[in-house]
């Protein structure tokens, strides 16, 4: 299956740095977004942690979505304990984590393996549709009907997540496994970009037909408001078929 890919990230308005990151992983496609936190570099430590241990990923020969899920899911849980013991030696032992979501394609299908509140969309026949939850205080809250979505996005706890690597002793990652179509469009995305952006301005972006221009828009009408979080996401869309001029799989990594 051929595949049009489109990255960004940039450090926002506010931030000093970007403690974001992101893989692009051609082998599979394996796709990742990360935000990190516990500060100026500590985060940025955290991520790319999270970057460098999936890009290294190996699965078994003609693996299904169960042996590639559990190779996902270790790989995630090797780099957890790396960020533990890497925020015990270097700091002091302070909580030093990061966000993950992740989607690893194999053959007509795909897993998603997340924690924290990054997440994953999916656009099909026109609708969009987040294909993660959240794990934050105010999702709890949202999901026992104590606040709505909008109210959720405005509260003061709207930034404290329960899941994340190398947050606490143990990580319980949320997984889910669904079918891949040509023509589908999916983003993974940090919570700097859903923050700064309507459900309506993301479909729109998804459905373009040049995703590297679309991916352009994005960041630039993030970057029109207020961006006090880092911006990072992925566009990525299954092809039926190869088309005149254009790889097998293109991907970007602009400079900021």
């Amino acid at each position: 299956m051929k595949w049009q890919i489109a990255t960004q990230t940039h450090r926002g308005n506010v931030r000093p740095g970007n403690e974001d990151a992101l893989l692009v992983d051609k082998r599979f496609p394996l796709l990742l977004v990360a935000d990190g936190m516990g500060g100026h570099e500590a985060g940025e430590v955290a991520s790319r942690m999270l970057v460098d241990g999936l890009g290294a990923l190996a699965l078994p020969v003609a693996p299904g979505l169960a042996e590639a899920r559990r190779a996902l899911e270790d790989a995630i849980q090797r780099c957890h304990r790396e960020v533990i013991d890497y925020a015990a030696r270097h700091q002091a032992g302070r909580t030093v984590g990061s966000t993950v979501v992740t989607m690893l394609v194999v053959e007509a299908g795909a897993i998603c393996v997340w924690a924290g509140d990054s997440r994953l969309y999916r656009v099909r026949h026109a609708q969009l549709r987040q294909l993660t939850e959240d794990h934050s205080r105010v999702a709890e809250l949202v999901r026992v009907g104590a606040l709505s979505s909008e109210e959720a996005r405005q509260h003061p706890a709207a930034n404290i997540i329960t899941r994340a690597v190398g947050a606490s002793p143990r990580l319980e990652l949320a997984a889910d496994e669904f079918d891949v179509c040509p023509g589908d469009t999916y983003l993974l995305c940090s919570d700097g970009l859903y923050n700064e952006v309507s459900a309506a301005e993301l479909l729109q972006a998804m459905e373009a037909a040049d995703l590297w221009l679309s991916s352009l828009q994005l960041l630039q009408l993030c970057l029109s408001r207020a961006a006090r979080d880092n911006i990072t996401f992925i566009l990525a869309r299954p092809l039926a078929s190869a088309r005149d001029g254009l790889d097998e799989t293109l991907t970007f990594y602009p400079g900021e």
